[in-house]
């Protein structure tokens, strides 16, 4: 018996009207957030390529580089920085952004005729003409899915590539608290598309350069714990990325690293921005609400994996982060 994804009514009703949009519109501006993500590049990509083969004229841009591990996706090489202040789109489909300047603000909301919102986290802001927010799903690729089989869209490989790709990275390899079984569901109509899912998880998680490997000792090096041994914290200098010669990239995935203590209940990694701006990345065990903690100080992300920054030194940033939780585990 095959099993369908479910959708409830208010999602149907969402990605129906996402649906008119697409159809009437003829050029489309699409960007996830800064940083991008497996999961907010892979579902730009996947959404760009659909369009592009129905026609339409599609600029999918981000600020930062993209990531290393996630050049191998089909479209990742076409990705724009900037748009011209001139340009107008019929349509901008904006990714995993709580507003609209959290994608970077490449263009303002007067360049476009009709915004679409997709979102899956619980931090969010409605500033779409239509907001497809849904913080039960696991990754916006999900959704993204939904939307492609309520159109009746069937998919190159490289597009379902590209979902998968957002749905493996933003459940950790299926092994967070956030997949569920529709995570599971639309990795198996992925994988009808021939989708390899060994060969893209050695991609992802399997090739990493000497210097990420070189990052990740210096990191793991430095790890302490507090509060009883019930948090777990690594902090990244500047000078850590200097040494090693990484990147930024190279950090993506080190704070996963904490909760594989035992007795960790919560993990954070604290990064070095400059001497009075530190990030702050947490993940927590089920029964902690790491997104009411971060919260606090104007972050955002998921019950259970969030970040925020501060703005003060890292030492600083510590002490700060570990009077809360002190409080609230």
């Amino acid at each position: 018996m095959t099993r369908k994804i479910k959708v409830n009514l208010y999602d149907l009703e969402k990605i129906s009207e996402i649906s008119k949009i697409i159809k009437q519109s003829k050029t489309f501006f699409i960007a996830g957030h800064v940083k991008p993500d497996g999961d907010s590049l892979g579902s730009a990509l996947a959404i760009a390529s659909v369009l592009n083969r129905s026609g339409k004229k599609v600029c999918v841009c981000c600020t930062d580089e993209v990531p290393d591990f996630l050049k191998f996706l089909k479209g990742s090489d076409k990705v724009k920085k900037l748009v011209e202040k001139t340009d107008i789109f019929d349509c901008a489909i904006i990714l995993e952004s709580v507003n609209f300047s959290r994608m970077g603000d490449i263009i303002v909301p007067k360049q476009v005729k009709k915004i679409i919102n997709i979102d899956h986290h619980l931090t969010y802001t409605k500033f779409g003409d239509v907001n497809y927010i849904a913080p039960s799903s696991a990754s916006t690729a999900e959704l993204v899915l939904n939307i492609f089989e309520y159109m009746k869209i069937k998919l190159t490989k490289n597009e379902a590539e590209s979902l998968y790709t957002g749905i493996l990275t933003d459940t950790g390899c299926f092994q967070q608290i956030n997949t569920t079984p529709n995570s599971h569901i639309a990795c198996a109509k992925l994988m009808e598309y021939g989708v390899d899912i060994n060969e893209i998880y050695k991609k992802v998680y399997e090739n990493n350069s000497i210097n990420a490997l070189k990052f990740r000792g210096l990191a793991l090096c430095g790890i302490k714990t507090i509060l009883n041994g019930q948090v777990a914290y690594i902090v990244l200098t500047k000078d850590m990325f200097k040494k090693s010669g990484a990147n930024y990239g190279d950090s993506n995935g080190v704070v996963n690293y904490t909760l594989g203590i035992n007795g960790v209940k919560v993990g954070c990694v604290f990064r070095e921005i400059d001497k009075k701006t530190t990030k702050v990345s947490c993940r927590s065990v089920k029964t902690v609400d790491i997104l009411n903690i971060v919260g606090i100080f104007g972050g955002g992300g998921h019950k259970n994996a969030a970040g925020c920054t501060i703005s003060e030194d890292v030492n600083t940033s510590i002490k700060i982060i570990a009077k809360v939780l002190k409080e609230k585990i």
